[in-house]
This record gives C-alpha cells, structure tokens and sequence, in this order.
C-alpha cells in the first residue's frame, strides 16, 4: 500500500478538479492511499510515499524539497525546476485568449496579470504572440496575486488605470480572480461592460463567473486531466519507470462564454449589429435572411460589408457560432451527440456531423472522447 500525499487548497474548482483527476487514478490502482492536507484537512505528509502538491512560493518549494520523495508540482508558480511538473498549458492560453478576442474585433488590448510568478508571466507571452503585439502595444496592470485576491478591497490605482484606457478595450485577465476585481473597479468608476471594456478571466471558477455582474467569460483548463496525468507521472517516478525531470503541458479546453464578452467592436454599425444578434440566436435556427431583415440596408449590401469586415458570409458565421456551442456541449454535458446537433441549432444530424469533422478535424463523437480523456 502507497500513501499519497495532496498539497493543495481544496478552497476552489480548481484544486477540487484537480484532486477528482488523482482519485479517478488512483483507483485504477488499487494500492493507493490518499492524504489530503489543507484547509479541510489536519493530516501530516511527512509519511506519504509521494507528493501532488501546489507550489507558489519559493518557501513552499523547499518545505516540499526537505521531505525526501518524489514530488508533483501542479502550480507552475515558482518550483523552477526543482520538481517533476505537470500543469497547464499557460502560453497556449494565452495565444488562445488573444485569438478569441480578435474575434470580438477590438482595436485595443489589455492585460491584467500576477508580478512574479512563471504561469502569469507565460499567459502574457501567449496573448501577445496570439495577438502579434509586443508589449509595448498591450495595456498592462500587474499586481500580487494577493492583491488581487482582495476582491472588494478599493483600489484608486487600479480605478484610475481602467478609466485612462482607449475605449472600447478587449482585458484578458490572468484569472478570474482578477477578472472579478475588474469588473468591480469598473462598475464604481461606471465603465459599462462589455461595450466599454470587454472582460475574459481564466479557470472557470463558476461561483465566482456566475455570480458577476455581468457573469464573467474564462477559459476552462483542464484540470481533471492535470491531476490525472500528475498521478500518472508520479506512479512512474514511485516504480522506478521514470528518472529524468518531466514537465507536461496539458492544454486548456474551451472559452465559456459568458457577458462580459458578448459584445462585437466593429467600424461598421450594421456588421457589428448582424454580429451581436448571431452570437445570441445563432443556436435557435437563426437563418441569414433572419440576420438581413433585421438589418437597415439590403440583404446583399449587408453580405457584401459582413464579408468585408468578417472574411466570411453571414452563414458561414451562424455555422461557425453553432459550431462553437456544440463543441462546448460535447464537453461539458451529458447529452446525445444527436442532441448536441439539435441544441446548437442544426436541424440535420448527417449536416451537423460533416460540418463538425470538416472544422475540427474528427466527428463529435471522437471530438468528446478526446477532450475529456484522462
């Protein structure tokens, strides 16, 4: 029998998730105990055979490094390569946060991010990549994550900073932490969002993005899957299979989309205006005739400038935002494929399949069992 020890907050989805990922692990082993210690646990890991532990400090770090065993780091926050580590993909968040915010079509972008530790420092390399911007043409705000973490703590600094920015501005905060705390500061200084200042958070923690005014957008990282493949790493270093340092990336699922960004920035009204009502209808049958008769000007003129400003026609836009909730739906619920196709608006399973494989490569089905493999 091993004894496996679990460093971590257990105070959020995260770690939570993270844990489920170890437990789901573990009991295809059969010999494994599991330790927890934290806020709702009082156990002592100095007896554990080996560690998953969340590192963010260099003091964390040499409390986990003076315990002897083969240690975990789930954190990627300061451990600097002392530790075996598997997290999340960081830079590729980043490069896909900036290109979900291209899409809203903002001229301006932001960045609210932590001083000092490694997993902020390469969301900001990804966003800018994904952008193409150097940093000098990126808005910055960087704070400490406990800083950030007293969410209702006013801050003039951070006040005085949002309502100087080129409006309107697309912010990709380094978590939703500090997402939420934005979107405090801009309520009190009245900087509406998401027409002034569009808001996109990392995690997910959905207590905390669905209970913003209004609800907060965030990219999902899989963290079932990072604590998963952390007991995998560490059943290989406790065998004697693996010796050399490993550092696994896992990469972040889906945007969930939420208020803060559900706004399109567009030069041209009538676009912009054809944008926001496809983002809202495109999953209850909405047709390009629909779009263009809500429209100002003539289907055509409208095809012709929604071509120009979005590179695609109006229905390949309705395709593309139907596309996009039925690979969410795949992931995070338990319906049918067939319902999958129906609730994001498609009114035929055999087109819905061929457009699926065609944008993702694979069909839903094998789309499902990849993302959510552990």
């Amino acid at each position: 029998m091993r004894t496996i020890g679990l460093q971590l907050r257990f105070q959020d989805s995260y770690d939570m998730a993270v844990a489920a990922g170890v437990v789901e692990y573990a009991r295809t082993k059969g010999q494994w105990r599991l330790k927890g210690q934290g806020p709702l646990f009082s156990e002592t890991l100095a007896d554990c055979d080996g560690l998953i532990a969340r590192i963010e400090s260099e003091e964390d770090a040499r409390s986990m490094a003076a315990l002897g065993i083969p240690v975990i780091d789930i954190a990627n926050s300061a451990s600097g390569g002392l530790f075996n580590q598997v997290t999340n993909d960081d830079h590729q968040t980043g490069v896909n946060a900036a290109r979900y915010l291209k899409e809203s079509g903002s001229r301006n972008w932001g960045w609210c991010g932590v001083s000092r530790v490694r997993w902020a420092s390469q969301r900001l390399k990804g966003f800018l990549e994904g952008s193409g911007l150097s940093i000098a043409g990126v808005a910055s705000f960087t704070e400490s994550l406990g800083w950030w973490r007293q969410l209702y703590e006013v801050s003039e600094e951070l006040e005085a900073w949002l309502s100087t920015l080129p409006k309107p501005i697309s912010l990709f905060c380094c978590n939703d932490i500090s997402a939420m705390k934005v979107e405090l500061a801009c309520q009190r200084v009245g900087i509406a969002i998401p027409d002034d200042v569009m808001v996109l958070g990392v995690d997910n923690e959905t207590l905390i993005c669905e209970l913003a005014t209004p609800s907060i957008s965030s990219i999902q990282v899989d963290c079932r899957t990072i604590g998963y493949e952390a007991a995998v790493l560490l059943d290989g270093l406790l065998d004697g299979t693996i010796h050399a340092l490993q550092s696994r990336k896992i990469a972040p699922l889906v945007v969930i989309e939420r208020e803060s960004t559900r706004y399109v920035h567009c030069s041209d009204d009538q676009v912009a205006q054809a944008l926001r009502l496809i983002k809202r209808e495109a999953s209850y049958g909405l047709t390009a005739a629909e779009v263009a008769a809500e429209s100002a000007i003539s289907r055509r003129a409208l095809e012709m400038r929604f071509k120009k400003e979005r590179g695609r026609t109006i229905l390949e836009e309705i395709v593309r935002q139907r596309l996009q909730e039925a690979s969410r739906l795949l992931i995070y619920s338990s319906l049918t494929v067939s319902e999958v196709g129906q609730l994001s608006g498609f009114t035929s399973e055999h087109r819905f399949f061929a457009l699926f494989k065609e944008a993702y490569g694979m069909t839903p089905l094998s789309y499902r069992k990849e993302r959510r493999q552990l």
